[in-house]
């Protein structure tokens, strides 16, 4: 029992804390029948906080903070941040908006600064991945069951997010991940998890991304899906996938055609496939374009006059922080490039899989969704296979030195 528990260190809790926390925290608002969420999320943003702050002292090293990723990254928030202050000080921007200047350097300083630092000085090699990753599932497991119940027993006065006080989208982003945690688990760790279990959890996160109604959840599960599939080189599965695409497509297109049945996720995503409706985004894609094209170096304005923004990664990117913003904020992503065969082979650690698979996910729903600062879920498994990929870079480089033999062979 003691070993159990001594695989519970800090850096485990943590990285269930900022994975999974607020997924838990998110769901105490709504059956407790208080309007404001900020209660609960705010407490949860605070501990994150000093949690990342505690994670850095303890794993500090001046070597760590010398590496690539932690100066491009800490290069990147502190530009965002000076553009951020200059725009909202010497653009136009709404009476409404302006009340909102202090709660974005918040968020960009306590959520996806320095948790996104943390997670870089973390040596994954000490970490049970295994058990963060069951962790994962089961605290998904748990909440979308227990979503599911609660929905049963009061189904008047609520909404199809039942218990979370979350955006729609995220909640339905909840269920894919799910999906495809239990995906991997199915393809790769079949002995980690009962069958039954992840079977079950599988179905209960597609049905959730059904009754969320948002498209990127399942534009997800159709990017990400292929990845792992390609991973396992199992073509009976592939034929599989297709498959059952292609019959989900077909049912998207027979029911959303019709006007006898009335399903939000499928009229949703039957308009984007079929009709091209992409709720609005063009005009907001060719205003960020108009705004880099003016300021191509540092870009312009970090958001438009009421506080929207392009709904998409690299626009947003280069609209705010220009072409020097783009390749600093890419330049940390230099240690995944340098050693992918991490996450395109199932070598060594299998988990390493998992976290490049929740990245991939993350990456969809910041390609097609919120701010920059507004997906901590990418932030942080950007994070995490970063410094999973330094782990193995530094383990390489200390081999070459001879001062260590990484294969454990005397």
């Amino acid at each position: 029992r003691m070993d159990i528990f001594k695989k519970y260190t800090s850096e485990v809790w943590y990285l269930l804390l900022i994975v999974t926390g607020y997924t838990v925290f998110s769901a105490f608002a709504t059956p407790l029948g208080v309007e404001d969420s900020k209660i609960f999320s705010v407490p949860y943003r605070l501990l994150v906080f000093f949690f990342s702050l505690y994670i850095i002292y303890k794993n500090f090293s001046f070597k760590k903070l010398r590496n690539v990723a932690v100066i491009s990254l800490t290069l990147f928030w502190l530009l965002y941040l000076t553009k951020s202050y200059l725009s909202f000080t010497q653009d136009f921007y709404t009476e409404l908006f302006g009340e909102r200047f202090l709660e974005i350097y918040i968020r960009i300083l306590l959520i996806a600064w320095i948790p996104s630092v943390a997670l870089l000085f973390i040596d994954y090699k000490k970490v049970d991945l295994a058990l963060v990753s069951k962790g994962f599932f089961y605290t998904l497991l748990a909440m979308l069951t227990i979503n599911l119940m609660y929905a049963l027993v009061m189904p008047h006065g609520s909404s199809r997010l039942f218990i979370f006080s979350i955006y729609y989208i995220s909640y339905g982003h909840l269920g894919a991940s799910l999906a495809l945690i239990s995906l991997f688990f199915i393809f790769f760790d079949a002995k980690g998890l009962s069958l039954y279990i992840t079977g079950y959890g599988l179905l209960l996160g597609l049905y959730t991304i059904f009754i969320a109604g948002a498209r990127s959840p399942f534009l997800a599960i159709m990017v990400v899906v292929p990845y792992l599939l390609i991973v396992k080189r199992n073509f009976k599965f592939i034929g599989m996938f297709l498959l059952l695409l292609c019959l989900a497509i077909v049912g998207i297109y027979y029911f959303g055609k019709s006007d006898q049945y009335e399903i939000m996720f499928v009229d949703r995503t039957y308009k984007w496939l079929f009709e091209g409706d992409n709720s609005l985004r063009t005009p907001l894609f060719e205003r960020a374009l108009d705004i880099f094209k003016a300021s191509q170096l540092f870009g312009g304005r970090t958001h438009y006059e009421d506080g929207m923004y392009p709904h998409n990664l690299f626009l947003e990117l280069l609209m705010a922080t220009g072409v020097v913003g783009l390749v600093i904020y890419v330049l940390k992503f230099l240690p995944v490039f340098q050693n992918f065969s991490l996450f395109s082979f199932k070598i060594n650690n299998c988990y390493h899989l998992l976290f490049f698979t929740l990245f991939l996910q993350y990456f969809v729903l910041s390609s097609t969704s919120f701010a920059l600062y507004s997906v901590p879920e990418f932030l942080y498994f950007s994070s995490i296979i970063i410094g999973i990929s330094l782990n193995n870079h530094n383990e390489e480089n200390e081999s070459n030195d001879g001062r260590r033999n990484p294969s454990g062979n005397n």
